[in-house]
């Protein structure tokens, strides 16, 4: 098994004794069975599902709601593989590189998908606070990305602490470029950038170092005999996984479709790198101990319309924000 060093603070599930203070919290009382489960697997493996997190009817809802922003492209922003910010025009959304950024910010449907409760019940054991959804993107397709660890490009003032969910707003099948992990991959060591870095900078550091932290952390999951695993989840289902699980998207052989809702959490008391560069930064309560924020919309109160049209709330017609 790898030996998880690392020269960061990790949260208590990421630490080498994650187990054993789990055995303290319920013997105390403060986590149940089914929960305590779900934590032992996301401590030994760095993943854990949470079967029918959302009901389909809500997938379905989520997913018709999503198709319909292109009746109103000038309040959200995309991305495809070679232009990281746009507008979801027709043209954009049928690229099958298509990304929605930033979507939990602007529906209704998509805050009580990402703070579905099985989801919230691990990430507020795990963070042991409020939690703040950060990022998101919707899928149509598989990424096809290559195995990575999300704090290459995720970046939080603690770069351990944070977790991911995926949800399938569809049933995901064999060839639709499924997501794939490294099942025990988040106790790889670190790999460091220049400075001691979790994340990559691609100015700063430059590609060839970039391409070595790639090959490198699929050379130690082999070595380290780690399955290579895929989910194939029905709809609705989520996966949860650590911040340092290595994960990609298979090859498509197919042209299914594999639409999908991936969000990035922190606790309250972390934040995001864009709230150092975004004068508008703001964290908006949802429900709870649950709140959002966003590099791409201005969250605070004084900024929102006050229109509401079918649980879509539109926010102002997006500008990329000024880099201060």
């Amino acid at each position: 098994m790898p030996g998880n060093n690392t020269i960061f603070e990790p949260l208590w599930v990421d630490a080498p004794d994650a187990l054993e203070r789990l055995e303290q919290k319920c013997s105390d009382g403060l986590i149940g069975e089914e929960l305590r489960g779900r934590l032992s697997h996301l401590i030994k493996f760095g993943w854990v599902v949470i079967p029918g997190a959302i009901s389909t009817e809500l997938a379905d809802e989520l997913s018709a709601e999503i198709d319909h922003v292109v009746d109103a492209p000038e309040f959200f922003v995309a991305r495809t593989e070679n232009q990281p910010f746009l507008h979801p025009t027709k043209a954009v959304y049928s690229d099958p590189a298509f990304r929605l950024l930033g979507y939990h910010v602007n529906s209704r449907l998509a805050q009580r998908a990402v703070f579905a409760p099985g989801i919230v019940e691990v990430l507020r054991a795990g963070f042991e606070e409020g939690v703040n959804a950060f990022q998101s993107l919707v899928f149509r397709y598989g990424s096809q990305q290559e195995k990575h660890q999300d704090g290459a490009y995720v970046v939080v003032s603690k770069p351990l602490q944070f977790m991911a969910s995926w949800i399938a707003l569809e049933d995901v099948t064999a060839g639709s470029g499924e997501l794939a992990y490294y099942s025990g991959s988040h106790k790889l060591d670190d790999f460091l950038f220049p400075g001691n870095s979790k994340a990559w900078h691609p100015e700063a550091h430059g590609k060839p170092v970039h391409r070595e932290f790639l090959d490198s952390l699929v050379s130690r999951c082999e070595t380290a005999n780690l399955p290579l695993e895929t989910f194939l989840p029905r709809k609705g289902d989520a996966l949860i996984w650590a911040s340092d699980l290595v994960h990609g998207g298979s090859k498509i052989a197919n042209q299914n479709t594999r639409r999908s809702f991936v969000t990035h959490y922190c606790p309250v008391s972390v934040k995001p790198n864009f709230a150092n560069f975004t004068k508008h930064y703001y964290e908006q309560k949802v429900a709870e101990n649950c709140y959002i924020s966003s590099r791409h919309y201005d969250l605070r109160p004084e900024s929102l319309p006050k229109r509401l049209l079918d649980g879509l709330l539109r926010r102002q017609p997006y500008k990329r924000p000024t880099v201060t």
